[in-house]
């Protein structure tokens, strides 16, 4: 599972304008070859619990969680289900609703999960690879 959580501080207050885009990177991916339509795909998923204050550098499921079912710290409703890009450094682009964006930028939301869907294995650039490409973005519109 990967899991993201992104500053947005400054739009606290803010009005996001419309849907947006989670951009990742792919490092590497691995699925099963399979017919199944969405098997080889991933979901993409509310933080609503856990731990409000996880970092990247430490973070794991265990401590994330805080004691919780998994199934309370994580959003039962999907954001999207999607296949990634599968070549190295390929950019995969997920829309994400207004709504779920303006949770994010007020930080009713404590960020984003994304989990395979059947027999894939997903991973992707954490940070930039000293060419500032490549590090996870939201891109989207606040109104004036």
């Amino acid at each position: 599972m990967v899991i993201l959580r992104f500053d947005l501080g400054a739009l606290a207050g803010k009005r996001v304008a419309d849907h947006g885009l989670l951009e990742l990177t792919t490092h590497s991916v691995l699925r099963a070859p399979t017919d199944l339509e969405e098997f080889g795909e991933v979901r993409v998923v509310e933080i609503l619990g856990g731990d409000p204050d996880w970092r990247a550098d430490g973070v794991t499921l265990d401590s994330l969680c805080r004691g919780e079912p998994l199934e309370q710290v994580l959003s039962s409703q999907m954001i999207i289900d999607w296949g990634v890009e599968e070549e190295p450094g390929a950019p995969t682009y997920f829309t994400i609703s207004r709504p779920v964006l303006q949770r994010l930028a007020d930080g009713r939301t404590l960020g984003l999960a994304i989990r395979p869907l059947g027999a894939v294995v997903a991973s992707f650039r954490a940070a930039p690879g000293g060419d500032g490409v490549g590090e996870p973005r939201l891109l989207f519109d606040v109104e004036p």
